[in-house]
């Protein structure tokens, strides 16, 4: 129910922050010349120099901006390199002196460019009202932007304003369309809100994007865990025979050959993980299944027990013990475990229906703090503090 949102949502979320800027100065691009004197081509040269990390020839553009009296666009990319660096404050504070802080004007990329780097510094500093006025003004002058709508899209997904993230990602997805991020993140979103079906086909058609973008192996994962989700398990086999072996994929790989019926294959996929990782969740839960569909629920008891000790949270883990137990005719134990797996499936499906809610409620702070309060029960203090930051994020009047 939503568990990944921490171990792969709040990140990517970062990620795509960190790893899709370069777009804010397209209408400049191409026009580049050795020893450009305008100070328009210089921004445009300076703000590329922050993509690659090229701290020297920024601050060589911010010197040579200075030299030709265009002092405000030299602020502007200076705060855009502090931002790059991590030192957000000083950003925000360099641009405080400058017009691209007050009303917007249609007619300079000054306040287009001051708005969305004062934005980007005002959400890395969690202050979402001020990031999101100022992504805002972007928009006012140039609704096209592709960073406004990308910083917007990661702002609202970590306050867990996830209609408006959708909403920005698409229109980022659009206005970028070789780019294979904003679909990804869509994917992420949608499998992590158990809407398989179109995780699936945001997953895809970021792959079509881009088939070797850098996260190619764990989009691939994400696509296979949804079509197993979907008992679409020769797709999933499919997807994830352009994967190397790795434990998560590997027990992706035996569910499927189980739910097919190649037993062989699924037990001796199993084997080799457990040998290497005896404590994977997911490698005892199957190899417990496999012990109850060939009828040894003796064999099964053990690889399960381990699985509940060391995973006594997991509904799963509970409910199959309880069918080996009483498979070997231990009622007393199979009833206790029958009863604590209702108990921590009634607590996930609270947990999944609260999402719902927060999904169509992007304004409420309670829902959110009430989310935080069971992923507690359920021993996820990673949950716990996300929707605690998610409720603190809350960005005032976001509902419908």
């Amino acid at each position: 129910m939503a568990w990944s949102r921490l171990a792969r949502g709040a990140t990517a979320a970062v990620c795509f922050l960190l790893a899709a800027g370069g777009m804010a100065v397209l209408t400049l691009r191409g026009c580049h010349r050795e020893g450009a004197v305008d100070p328009a081509l210089l921004v445009a040269q300076g703000w590329e120099a922050v993509d690659r990390q090229d701290a020297v020839a920024a601050r060589e553009t911010v010197r040579r901006l200075r030299a030709r009296g265009a002092e405000d666009l030299a602020s502007v990319l200076q705060a855009r390199l502090l931002v790059a660096r991590g030192f957000f404050r000083p950003a925000i504070d360099i641009l405080a002196g400058l017009g691209a802080t007050g009303e917007a004007r249609t007619d300079t990329e000054l306040d287009r460019l001051g708005h969305l780097v004062r934005g980007e510094a005002a959400y890395r500093l969690q202050m979402y009202p001020v990031a999101e006025q100022e992504f805002r003004r972007v928009l006012a002058v140039a609704p096209d932007s592709p960073d406004a709508h990308r910083l917007l899209a990661a702002m609202y997904y970590d306050a867990g304003v996830i209609p408006a993230a959708i909403e920005h990602l698409q229109q980022t997805a659009r206005l970028a369309p070789s780019d294979p991020r904003p679909l990804r993140l869509l994917g992420l979103i949608h499998n992590d809100y158990e809407r398989y079906e179109e995780a699936v086909g945001f997953y895809e058609q970021s792959l079509e994007r881009s088939p070797e973008q850098v996260d190619r192996d764990e989009v691939l994962t994400e696509l296979a865990a949804c079509q197993v989700k979907l008992r679409r398990h020769r797709d999933a086999l499919v997807t994830l025979g352009k994967l190397p072996t790795g434990n998560v994929a590997d027990v992706l790989r035996a569910e499927c050959h189980l739910a097919i019926g190649d037993r062989g294959v699924a037990e001796g996929i199993m084997a080799g993980v457990l040998r290497s990782s005896p404590d994977d969740l997911g490698a005892l839960l199957v190899d417990g299944a496999i012990r109850l569909e060939d009828g040894d629920a003796g064999g099964a008891v053990e690889p399960l027990s381990r699985a509940v000790a060391l995973h006594p949270r997991d509904y799963l883990a509970h409910l199959k013990l309880a069918q080996a137990y009483a498979g070997c005719g231990r009622d007393v134990e199979a009833n206790a475990e029958r009863t604590e797996a209702e108990r921590l499936r009634g607590l996930r499906r609270e947990f999944a229906d609260l999402h719902q809610e927060a999904w169509n409620a992007p304004g409420d702070a309670l829902v959110r703090r009430k989310l935080a309060g069971l992923a507690a029960q359920l021993g996820r203090p990673d949950l716990e503090q996300v929707w605690l930051d998610a409720a603190a994020a809350v960005v005032p009047g976001s509902n419908p």
